[in-house]
């Protein structure tokens, strides 16, 4: 697909927010690794950086003199860039006009921007207002380095939960198959929209839908709130459960033994119970039972991915809060502090298809990578403390 002429007003707004270090051969001298991979960190290691490759990791003499090549980080911790799973950081103006190409607000380059500063350097964005085919140029700009910005992995969707995709098989297939002709990399669907609303496809439906994104190399991620919901998605093979409030045990034990991942989006749940203006009742129980679902997941072990809903609550404090308070949450219902960590890097970059180039820090992956002054193995909320970033191999100017 040509590069469209709307796509350069567009990125005249965003090149001005880009600011790096050129990329080139660095070393980077950690204190403490954690690797994506290893549960046990690693003391005292280099990580020597070309272009935007790692070429080698290697253990230093605690005492060496510094090399004047090398970034010191040696009283920090390092960790592979962050993942973000979920989240809906594509903006439109509010006069777009639905499935065609659209303006995007001046926010939607400060979000990108946002995230990166708080070290996230991969993000999924699981449905805006500009499909059909925006998104999909954003993320080739992005990976055409015209602005920085974390990777991005875009599905084609409106992010309207009770919209259905079309009626009867074919039609169904029809939509997928636009999708990812258009360039998406995953299909979203909504099974329904809240806890107490019937389920929007039928088993055959979403088996339809599914199958035929399957049949094409993509993977599908569904928005699934109630137990009948999530019980469709997951007998019918989904890759991703999206929020999965209320989980069946039967349901979890499947999603275990067909290694479908949970991204539960906890702390925007969280955020939304004392706003004026909510269903606070509602909230309430929603958050209740995620929290169930999500120990009960835990148990079966189930696997997790790091997802938080970012940038869904429009014109909200929620639009610059930091997204990696939700380690902290999760870690406070149950779960290990290395499993949260994995949850952001290295599972995020299997669910993605990434897991031999991005969430971890080995010898041929992209040098995307984060440090922090202290120990998230003692503290997990020193994630949300980064100070050192780098994506594709250059140091991030947090602005």
């Amino acid at each position: 697909m040509k590069v469209r002429n709307f796509v350069f007003p567009i990125l005249i707004g965003l090149l001005a927010v880009a600011s790096a270090r050129t990329a080139s051969a660095v070393t980077v001298k950690c204190g403490t690794l954690i690797d994506g991979l290893a549960d046990v960190p690693q003391k005292h290691v280099l990580i020597e950086v070309s272009g935007n490759r790692i070429t080698a990791l290697r253990r230093y003499d605690a005492i060496a003199e510094l090399d004047p090549e090398t970034i010191d980080l040696s009283r920090e911790t390092c960790l592979p860039g962050l993942i973000d799973l979920h989240v809906h950081y594509i903006k439109t103006a509010p006069d777009a006009i639905d499935l065609e190409a659209k303006p995007l607000q001046p926010a939607t380059a400060d979000t990108f921007r946002r995230a990166l500063n708080f070290g996230f350097t991969a993000v999924r964005n699981l449905g805006s207002g500009t499909v059909w085919p925006s998104d999909v140029e954003i993320r080739r700009a992005i990976e055409h380095s015209l602005f920085i910005a974390p990777r991005l992995k875009v599905s084609l969707n409106a992010a309207d939960p009770k919209r259905r995709l079309g009626e009867g098989p074919d039609a169904l297939r029809a939509v997928i198959d636009r999708m990812i002709a258009n360039g998406a990399d995953w299909i979203k669907l909504f099974g329904d929209s809240t806890w107490v609303d019937p389920p929007n496809y039928s088993v055959e439906e979403l088996s339809t839908m599914i199958e035929e994104a399957h049949r094409k190399g993509v993977k599908v991620a569904v928005h699934s709130i109630g137990p009948e919901d999530n019980h469709r998605s997951i007998i019918c093979r989904a890759d991703s459960i999206e929020h999965g409030v209320d989980i069946r045990d039967e349901d979890l034990s499947r999603m275990h033994d067909m290694s479908i991942v949970l991204v539960p989006t906890l702390s925007v749940l969280k955020y939304l119970a004392p706003l004026p203006g909510q269903d606070q009742a509602a909230i309430a129980r929603d958050y209740q039972l995620s929290v169930s679902t999500f120990r009960r997941a835990l148990k079966q072990g189930v696997t997790i991915g790091f997802g938080t809903d970012a940038g869904a609550l429009e014109n909200t404090p929620w639009e610059t809060t930091n997204p990696a308070q939700q380690f902290g949450l999760m870690v406070d219902l149950g779960m290990g502090r290395m499993q949260a960590i994995k949850s952001g890097t290295a599972i995020a970059a299997e669910l993605l298809g990434m897991e031999n180039q991005i969430g971890s820090l080995a010898v041929g992956r992209f040098a995307d990578m984060v440090a922090v002054p202290g120990d998230p193995l003692k503290d997990i909320r020193q994630l949300e403390h980064v100070d050192f970033i780098m994506k594709d191999g250059k140091r991030i100017t947090k602005r």
